[in-house]
């Protein structure tokens, strides 16, 4: 195919079409050196195409990102996404047959009848849409309000949602078949699990209000450790229906708690860290300490300072007890140098280990919005 015909099919734009005429194709045997005036010329024209992609790219993610959130807002719309994407990326994309297609969908219909399927999927798509629509953002305050709304929101579910919702987002099905593993790459301060209360916290949440916002802190800490007690109770709960329910029911609970032990939870056990026993010994005092830290940090130091020492004197026998003591000792003499050298009054402060934790995301207005099934999901139609 001659050049001028191959920038026809793939750049139809008026702009291109000129830039393929002004540098048409040569026979085999006659091909010369590009002068600098070319080169500056092509290079023009390669910048021009880049931004092209670029917006167009954008535009696609923006519009995956409405889709997502759409689906998410009824259980047919969400199963109607979710069996067309699995369809275009295990089916269509592998050339398999439709038979085949249609003996997998057939295999699965007890589990589209599955309510805790259906949520787990309808969290993913939630999240997805936000994540996506955060990549896209040129700040994160421009999607923060929706990321507070979202996990605030996460303590409006009765029970724990089910292991989709632990599942890292890049790795659906959704993702995949609208091929966002780049896009979702971008933002290294975002957290990938739905479900994962504590990665949310600390790559997004806190790190943005320390930046923008340190009077929001303190309510934000304990907004945290609120949330991810209720995930406690919501283990407790599914240990309780362990012991009254059906065969069943013990055995669907039994191994739901198996896969999260070992950490086969989706995202890297994020549920681990709130057993009761273990979120009252180990979890509970590490969030404390954390909000402490950063009250000193952010807030009236010489307050801080007292319930930090306080806090210390009330778990002495925890094992981090000495840790807790040479980090307020370090604080303290960090802001010594501090006042001394007439430094701004923030100091570097250890802020507590990150803690593994689980949350649903908000509950999504219903949606009109919905999928029909059979068809080649929203923007991914042949071009």
């Amino acid at each position: 195919m001659k050049m001028q015909s191959l920038c026809r099919v793939f750049f139809p734009s008026v702009l291109i079409y000129v830039f393929c005429l002004a540098f048409p194709a040569v026979e085999s045997g006659q091909a010369q050196q590009l002068t600098p005036d070319q080169i500056e010329e092509i290079s023009a024209q390669l910048e021009v195409i880049r931004k092209v992609l670029t917006e167009k790219k954008s535009s696609r993610n923006q519009s995956a990102a409405d889709i997502f959130l759409a689906a998410a807002g009824s259980d047919k719309a969400a199963l109607a996404l979710y069996v067309e994407c699995y369809k275009e990326v295990n089916f269509v994309r592998e050339g398999r047959e439709d038979s085949d297609f249609r003996d997998w969908r057939d295999r699965q219909a007890d589990r589209f009848r599955d309510d805790a399927f259906i949520e787990g999927i309808r969290l993913q798509l939630r999240y997805l849409g936000l994540s996506c629509k955060a990549a896209e953002a040129e700040k994160l305050s421009a999607v923060f309000a929706s990321l507070m709304s979202y996990v605030n929101s996460l303590t409006q579910l009765d029970e724990m949602p089910s292991n989709e919702a632990m599942q890292s987002i890049n790795g659906t099905v959704f993702a995949k078949a609208y091929e966002l593993d780049r896009q979702l790459a971008k933002n290294k301060s975002w957290e990938s699990v739905p479900y994962n209360i504590a990665g949310i916290y600390e790559k997004t949440i806190l790190p943005y209000l320390r930046e923008e916002n340190p009077s929001q802190l303190a309510s934000a800490w304990d907004k945290r450790i609120e949330q991810q007690m209720r995930v406690v109770q919501f283990l407790e709960k599914e240990k309780e229906k362990q012991l009254k329910g059906s065969r069943d029911d013990k055995r669907a609970t039994r191994n739901r708690q198996n896969k999260r032990r070992q950490g086969d939870d989706g995202g890297g056990g994020v549920l681990r860290a709130h057993d009761k026993e273990y979120f009252i010994r180990e979890t509970l005092p590490a969030l404390k300490w954390g909000k402490l830290v950063d009250l000193f940090r952010y807030g009236n130091r010489a307050n801080a300072a007292m319930e930090m020492l306080n806090f210390i004197k009330e778990n002495i026998k925890n094992p981090k007890a000495e840790v807790w003591m040479n980090q307020l000792m370090n604080l303290l003499s960090e802001n010594n140098v501090s006042a001394a050298s007439g430094a701004g009054s923030q100091v570097p402060a250890a802020t507590a280990p990150a803690v593994n934790s689980s949350e649903p995301p908000s509950v999504t207005p219903r949606s009109t919005g919905s999928t029909k099934a059979g068809s080649v999901p929203p923007g991914l139609e042949p071009k």
